[in-house]
């Protein structure tokens, strides 16, 4: 099918790298080593998509620029550069680094031969790292997901998307956009939204600790509904040989 003019233009100005329910991830193409995260496309100060909460999206990408300049820098953050600010003086996009081998969780399924134990093992505690570094800075991740965590051309994983993040007493508690089903506790869901902030955080830690070291998603080999298979207290299988098995476990 033929695309519309509108259409076009847009792919003549910019890549669409990833589109969620609520934000697209893009880069314009004169400045390829940078993607913006916004609630649509904007090119040249103009909104190319479905009409915007303006004061909502300023707000949450204010959120997320907040909690970068938390963190500062670090080795194993991607670098954040700013926000793009429209006319009005909302916020319209956040500027990030861009890593072109994708995410994580992109990486794990393309790799269909799982790279030897031990250099996962780097991988899991490189990202342990990086949740630890998080939480010494007053911010509890949220969104905890090997889905945000980007792969650079060394192979080295820097995380990101902190939009959904607590930072102490500013942001005290976590935004609307949280962890993702497999890393929900196997809980039924009153005890679940019992458990504390940290709690959940380190339940989802040992969740990317099995993604990267059984080279799978949590239930990724179980069929059904997956708020069911929670309610009911199934947990993922840990391999018998995987040494990060206690460490799963404690989580």
């Amino acid at each position: 099918m033929r695309l519309s003019p509108i259409a076009v233009f847009i792919n003549s100005r910019v890549d669409v790298l990833i589109r969620t329910d609520h934000s697209v991830i893009y880069a314009d193409k004169s400045k390829p080593n940078v993607v913006l995260k916004a609630e649509t496309i904007w090119i040249d100060g103009r909104p190319y998509g479905p009409p915007s909460t303006a004061t909502q999206t300023s707000y949450d990408l204010c959120r997320e620029h907040d909690i970068y300049v938390a963190l500062g820098g670090h080795q194993n953050i991607t670098r954040c550069f700013g926000l793009v600010y429209e006319d009005n003086g909302n916020a319209i996009a956040l500027k990030l680094e861009r890593a072109l081998k994708g995410n994580l969780r992109h990486f794990i399924e393309e790799i269909l031969e799982p790279p030897s134990m031990s250099r996962r093992l780097e991988m899991a505690v490189a990202f342990a790292k990086c949740v630890a570094y998080l939480h010494s800075r007053g911010v509890i991740w949220g969104d905890l997901s090997t889905r945000n965590t980007l792969v650079f051309g060394d192979d080295r994983i820097k995380i990101c998307d902190f939009g959904s993040s607590a930072l102490g007493d500013v942001y005290p508690k976590f935004g609307i956009h949280t962890y993702e089903p497999g890393y929900c506790p196997a809980l039924p869901e009153d005890q679940a939204h019992s458990l504390s902030m940290m709690q959940r955080e380190l339940y989802a830690l040992g969740s990317a600790v099995y993604e990267i070291t059984e080279w799978k998603s949590p239930y990724s080999e179980v069929s059904g509904d997956i708020w069911t298979i929670l309610e009911s207290g199934t947990m993922p299988v840990i391999a018998n040989d995987n040494v990060t098995r206690d460490i799963i476990a404690r989580c």
